[in-house]
């Protein structure tokens, strides 16, 4: 289901009456696992993310949005390919996968920068480790002018490759075209954690600005800069933007590699208005647990009793829903699939509370399975999203089908029989006369090569199949 953008009206209130004055409120943009990614941004940002898809069709959206167990919520995945990526098929020698507000006369000016005004963003990323960035120039996060001397950044944030170790840089571009290296320090405490930017801006050519990155877990500041007079205007420039993202050269990408970055919990205030770090905002917290931990037979049900807390003030109505499964059964590791339920094939589920009055209380949601309901052991995620739609979390849950990984046709193993049987719905989805549920083994409704390969790796070791 994908709910209304009630978020946008919730953070971004506008005067009506005609000549009444204007109220602003802090804008934010989450990651909510429903609602297409780039659809999410768009309506919030008032701008489509700038993307490789046409070099790269056959990937599909190059942002997404996946499950965090570290965070307990969703979040925006930034897929980066060296090839065949580029920048938006017009420039080949660097690719470009980076979010934006405008500054065109549909953009509300609350979500960019005027000469005088002063601006706060905080958000959240993810480098994954072992990232790494360019020779060049790997942005991922530029303050531009929107028009005017528009050509380089004001301000990028940049890892940066250098062989004593890489690092991370904050750059000035002023307006004399000169490039100033403001700070840096190393890259690797950085990588495969999550971190959260503040940064505060006033625009002028003697403008101040300040930014501080802090590791998430345990709230270590691992970057700090700040001054109160730098040249952050550019001359025939009426509107400064935010952008977020990966902007990399692909100059030397023989030294690069396919790399995702996640990134949420943006925040975008001007004017007196803030961006309170995430863990000082209204929010509730979510957990779940299971009753069959040890697996259940197909046809029968599982209960999950899920449990959310409201937590800083926060009074909001939060729904419940079974957004995804973001395993294979049996994989190893996570891996992405089309229109996934949540769920099994030839299961359903319902919340005895789909939802939670406040933000404190609890529901039951219960699973049923059928004997079409293929064995294996899955990964459900259940989501909560407050009324405004800002504030989402997610819990998993393991759901253990008992019976033999790789069997459709029910005899206890699995063969060339259960190979046959499944070749033969390949390309078939619900409600085809040829789709066969106990073969469509990782949930999604479809049964594909994906299911074939998951039984062909469960057949005995040196098995050849007519």
């Amino acid at each position: 289901m994908v709910r209304k953008a009630l978020w946008k009206l919730a953070t971004l209130s506008l005067a009506l009456a005609a000549g009444g004055s204007v109220a602003f409120a802090q804008v934010y943009l989450t990651a909510d696992g429903e609602t297409p990614a780039y659809t999410r941004i768009k309506s919030v940002l008032y701008s489509s993310p700038e993307n490789p898809d046409c070099a790269h069709p056959i990937f599909g959206p190059h942002i997404t949005q996946v499950p965090d167990t570290e965070l307990g919520s969703y979040a925006f995945d930034f897929h980066s390919h060296v090839i065949p990526d580029n920048d938006r098929c017009s420039k080949f020698d660097r690719e470009r996968i980076e979010i934006k507000t405008e500054g065109n006369s549909s953009t509300p000016s609350y979500l960019y920068g005027s000469l005088g005004d002063t601006v706060t963003y905080r958000w959240r990323f993810k480098l994954p480790a072992g990232f790494q960035p360019s020779y060049s120039f790997t942005h991922i996060h530029q303050i531009k002018a929107y028009n005017g001397d528009d050509g380089s950044p004001i301000i990028t944030l940049t890892p940066r490759y250098v062989s004593s170790g890489n690092i991370l840089q904050l750059i000035l571009v002023d307006s004399h075209g000169e490039t100033t290296y403001l700070s840096s320090t190393p890259l690797d405490p950085f990588l495969g954690t999550w971190v959260e930017a503040s940064e505060k801006i006033t625009y002028g050519h003697t403008g101040q600005y300040s930014i501080a990155i802090n590791r998430v877990s345990d709230g270590a500041i691992l970057f700090s800069y700040s001054s109160a007079s730098l040249d952050l205007w550019r001359t025939g420039t009426t509107v400064v933007r935010p952008k977020w993202g990966v902007y990399r050269s692909l100059n030397n990408a023989q030294q690069l590699r396919d790399e995702q970055v996640l990134f949420d919990d943006f925040c975008l205030a001007k004017g007196t208005d803030d961006c309170a770090p995430v863990s000082e905002l209204p929010d509730f917290k979510m957990s779940v647990t299971a009753s069959n931990s040890g697996g259940i037979a197909p046809g029968t049900a599982a209960a999950y009793t899920v449990n959310l807390s409201a937590l800083h003030g926060f009074a909001q109505n939060v729904s419940l829903s079974l957004t995804g499964s973001n395993a294979v059964p049996g994989a190893s590791g996570p891996q992405p699939a089309a229109n996934l339920t949540g769920l099994p094939a030839a299961a359903t589920a319902e919340f005895s509370a789909p939802t939670i009055a406040g933000g404190s209380g609890s529901s039951t949601l219960t699973v049923t399975t059928t004997a079409q309901t293929p064995p294996g052991h899955y990964t459900l995620v259940l989501s909560g999203i407050s009324a405004d739609g800002v504030r989402t979390h997610i819990a998993t849950a393991p759901l253990v089908m008992l019976g033999t990984p790789g069997d459709v046709n029910g005899d206890g193993v699995a063969d060339c029989g259960d190979l046959q049987l499944a070749n033969l719905a390949v390309g078939s989805k619900v409600g085809d006369p040829r789709y066969n549920a106990r073969a469509d083994f990782n949930g999604d409704g479809f049964v594909d090569a994906t299911d074939v390969a998951f039984i062909g790796q469960r057949v005995s070791s040196g098995t050849t199949c007519p």
